[in-house]
């Protein structure tokens, strides 16, 4: 059985792509995009267009979600329901190309995503850092949830039902 740490590592690492939750104008609304996840401290960095509702939100409310999901396995009825999956309150913000190049969100996404070259010459799309603002809620599977919190979310514990 992996270890809670090194399967949250793992999910923010080997899947490409993150829900975004965000508040519009018009309330709640979900996006999938694209991210590379930097540490030390952890940071999810995004390449954000201008012309998604959901840059516009963040621009207006800098507090959002992402959850990051293992993909189902075909035929595995129990996998929907078990999917190991991670939940991160965030906060966002808007970064210059020349910090996306600093901190090295430019190269870990050009590095990922072969289209990247393409997105950065064009001038509405723009570089956000997402930053933890609150404990991750980490599922592995029944039975297995945890709660992850420090910089790196290196601190990992159990979530115990009242039963």
């Amino acid at each position: 059985m992996e270890e809670p740490r090194e399967a949250l590592h793992a999910l923010l690492s080997e899947v490409p792509v993150a829900s975004l939750a965000v508040t519009t104008a018009d309330g709640p609304a979900v996006s999938l995009v694209p991210y590379v996840a930097l540490r030390a401290p952890l940071r999810i960095w995004m390449l954000l267009s201008d012309l998604a509702p959901h840059t516009a939100a963040l621009r207006t409310q800098a507090r959002c979600a992402v959850m990051v999901n293992a993909a189902p396995r075909v035929g595995d009825a129990r996998s929907n329901h078990a999917l190991a999956r991670v939940m991160l309150p965030m906060t966002a913000r808007f970064a210059s190309r020349a910090e996306g190049v600093a901190e090295g969100a430019d190269a870990a996404y050009r590095e990922r995503f072969p289209i990247a070259e393409t997105l950065l010459g064009l001038g509405d799309f723009h570089w956000v850092a997402l930053t933890p603002a609150g404990a991750a809620s980490l599922v592995l599977g029944f039975g297995r949830a945890y709660h992850a919190v420090g910089p790196d979310l290196e601190d990992v514990s159990a979530v115990r039902t009242g039963a």
